[in-house]
């Protein structure tokens, strides 16, 4: 077996003159005015240091001012789905609108593992001045004082406020024991104002607070969806099923991508910590998130939102009102949805905040797609395909055959035919007699008032 013989590297001579040209080149290259570092929210560089397992350096913020830029480095970086675009472009949104006045725009990101979730997270999370990443948390409220001082306060809704708070792994939080607590002070935060006391006898309110949140996982976190209670989050799903064809591209280019990194030193150093080209993606997206954050307030008027638009997203927030309502755990006979206002301001916020993310002057074609793909993610579940399934059965159905159709026993189907009864989502009938159909059998159709609806927000003939 013939031996591998490595190449030597040459050192090429150079000048000392032109040695000290191209040192002052590198420098030039790297100054960036103070301002705009400022505005990007920029960090000082880490330090070099040897990696010991625990590297926890920060990447700096790169200027960028253009989506379309922001784009044609993700694409170089990686492979750069229509999910994970439409994925950036929402989470994007909700960060613009953090300080806008209104219902606040919080976002379940919704994909399966190892779909890039995690990613897009740690790019938006190195604007650290905008973005406060936790993993994990155990409450929003702390009553914890340290040496009998109170001035510190140990809460983490008192590091929110402006910020938005990335949870890259939602799943653990349907694990942690308080998650009720948890989501029952979520609700009470996103209203901007928050109170709370203590069994050591301290108290302490919160007002005016701004904050999103963005809570990625998988469809584990559907779980956490409770219309009953007021569900504040959006959903954006980044990838329905995963595309065989795609998922054969993206590993390819994965199985070179570890190829290569393998050789790579670390050296506890962030940038190190990724290859060149999706460190410099990230980059470049804290610096985008800097960049929509210090001029929202002066762009977002600049926004043409037509009537036209306004109206559309109305429609689709009465739609996700019906699509995600529930029968009731709590009280037996009771059969209501949410009313459909909070829904409609988060879109139409959605909306503004996706123009100005895509650059656009205007909420056009190309946003209101967008918009409406949210809405029916927002929609999905077992109402939906009873919905869909009904809408294509202008006959109607019976129970049985919904029941086969979305794969729900039909003691299930038909309690929430009951409900969906009552919120007027369909109807029941009896069939005439016909070649075909025998007379007297009861079956399920929508609603001529829900036909209509499915009919707008589907874009279905």
């Amino acid at each position: 077996m013939p031996k591998l013989h490595w190449p030597t590297a040459q050192t090429p001579e150079i000048s000392p003159l032109a040695a000290r040209i191209v040192a002052l080149e590198g420098l030039l290259g790297m100054l960036v005015p103070a301002a705009t570092l400022a505005a990007y929210g920029n960090h000082k560089p880490s330090k070099k240091t040897k990696s010991t397992g625990g590297g926890s350096a920060n990447l700096e913020c790169l200027p960028c001012e253009s989506y379309k830029e922001l784009v044609l480095t993700w694409q170089q970086a990686m492979e750069w789905t229509n999910g994970l675009d439409y994925a950036l472009t929402v989470m994007l949104a909700s960060i613009a609108s953090t300080k806008s006045v209104g219902d606040q725009l919080w976002v379940k990101v919704i994909g399966p593992a190892s779909c890039g979730k995690s990613t897009l997270c740690e790019a938006v999370s190195v604007n650290k001045k905008y973005v406060f990443p936790k993993s994990t948390i155990r409450g929003f409220h702390s009553g914890f004082v340290l040496d009998g001082s109170e001035k510190e306060d140990h809460s983490l809704i008192a590091r929110l406020y402006g910020k938005t708070l990335v949870t890259k792994d939602g799943d653990t939080l349907l694990q942690s024991p308080n998650l009720a607590q948890i989501l029952a002070e979520a609700r009470d935060i996103y209203d901007g104002t928050s109170r709370t006391h203590y069994r050591n006898a301290k108290s302490k309110d919160y007002e005016g607070l701004r904050m999103t949140w963005i809570l990625c996982g998988t469809k584990s976190l559907q779980k956490i969806d409770e219309s009953e209670l007021g569900e504040r989050f959006l959903d954006c799903v980044l990838m329905h099923k995963i595309d065989d064809e795609l998922e054969d591209e993206v590993l390819w280019r994965v199985a070179n991508r570890a190829d290569r990194d393998a050789v790579i030193e670390s050296e506890g150093e962030a940038e190190k910590q990724y290859a060149p080209e999706l460190a410099k993606a990230m980059q470049l997206t804290g610096g985008y998130v800097g960049y929509l954050r210090s001029n929202a307030m002066d762009l977002l008027p600049l926004v043409e939102n037509s009537d036209e638009a306004k109206r559309a997203c109305t429609r689709l927030g009465k739609f996700i009102a019906h699509m995600r309502a529930r029968p009731s755990n709590r009280q037996e006979g009771t059969a209501e949805r949410e009313f459909a206002a909070r829904l409609v301001s988060q879109l139409v916020r959605l909306a503004k905040c996706l123009a100005l993310v895509l650059n656009r002057e205007s909420v056009d074609e190309s946003v209101m797609s967008r918009v409406r793909r949210v809405a029916l993610d927002t929609s999905r579940g077992q109402t939906l395909k009873i919905v869909t399934h009904l809408y294509g059965r202008v006959e109607g159905s019976e129970s049985r055959a919904i029941s086969v159709r979305v794969n729900l026993s039909t003691q299930k189907v038909s309690s929430l035919l009951a409900f969906l009864r009552e919120i007027g989502v369909v109807e029941r009938f009896k069939t005439k007699k016909t070649s075909r159909v025998a007379s007297g059998v009861t079956r399920w159709r929508l609603t001529r008032r829900m036909r209509e609806l499915y009919k707008e927000v589907s874009h279905e003939d």
